[in-house]
């Protein structure tokens, strides 16, 4: 179950939005559906104010989470939608486990690439303050800070459904041309703007980018900055949570526990 701490004036709006101290609960409303133990009430039964309130914290993690701008526990990753893939859950060659999470080990670009270089595949999982709803990618190619780009058919963004714990995977267009971008000063691009999580500070050329890039952190950009603007590599799907420029509260990313981080120049993804 996910929570969040709460600030007295966080309390104190909330409750002064509820009439007369009361909340009418319709059971079937989908916000409702998020709440993991809800007690037995009867519908439209009135709660007291701290009832209401332990109930949402308890049950609206994310949403708490947007609301107060703290980062939740953990974040859930899309494992129905990894099936098939590299870091399918079902294989047993698979131990998905989280490799990097922003509000503990960094929201520089470096500490991102510090956690993710070589892990091979892997799903990012991303939460803003204005949606409050879970969103974010899948690298088969995973991290390695190369400065370039690459393609592949079976990246794909994904996010949660409004109201709901459903997950809709937007899949890559045909072709699968330049949709991942491994910036050494960037956290998770996918594609040139569809999703950029801590894009780089600076524009970066390759190997032509000049010597004021030869130290990343001078450039990197900061995780908790997302830009995006799906429909150019990957398929527009209505109810994508965040458009424009958003300010993210955790980003966590998971792979293969089996794949052990190893250098640019002998990577092995493989466990076997």
């Amino acid at each position: 179950m996910r929570s969040c701490s709460l600030t007295v004036a966080t309390i104190s709006s909330i409750l002064a939005a509820f009439p007369q101290n009361t909340v009418s609960f319709d059971l079937n409303h989908p916000i409702i559906n998020r709440i993991k133990h809800l007690p037995s009430i009867e519908t439209k039964k009135p709660l007291s104010p701290e009832h209401s309130l332990t109930l949402l914290q308890a049950g609206l993690g994310d949403v708490w989470a947007g609301i107060t701008k703290s980062p939740p526990s953990e974040l859930d990753p899309p494992v129905s939608l990894l099936a098939g893939t590299s870091i399918d859950p079902n294989n047993p060659n698979v131990d998905l486990t989280r490799c990097y999470k922003a509000s503990v080990d960094g929201w520089s670009a470096t500490d991102f690439h510090r956690c993710v270089d070589g892990r091979g595949s892997a799903v990012v999982v991303a939460l803003s303050s204005s949606s409050s709803k879970r969103f974010g990618g899948f690298n088969p190619l995973g991290w390695m800070s190369t400065d370039d780009y690459g393609s592949s058919n079976s990246a794909f963004l994904w996010f949660e459904k409004g109201g709901t714990e459903e997950v809709i995977k937007a899949p890559v267009l045909q072709g699968g041309g330049a949709c991942l971008f491994d910036y050494a000063t960037g956290g998770p691009c996918f594609g040139a703007g569809d999703l950029q999580i801590g894009p780089p500070q600076a524009a970066v050329m390759g190997g032509f980018a000049g010597p004021d890039m030869e130290d990343t952190s001078v450039n990197a950009g900061s995780l908790k900055v997302c830009k995006s603007s799906p429909g150019g590599a990957y398929d527009y799907v209505n109810g994508w949570p965040c458009r424009g420029s958003a300010t993210l509260v955790e980003v966590e990313v998971y792979c293969n526990e089996n794949v052990k981080a190893s250098s640019s120049e002998g990577p092995s993804w493989w466990p076997f």
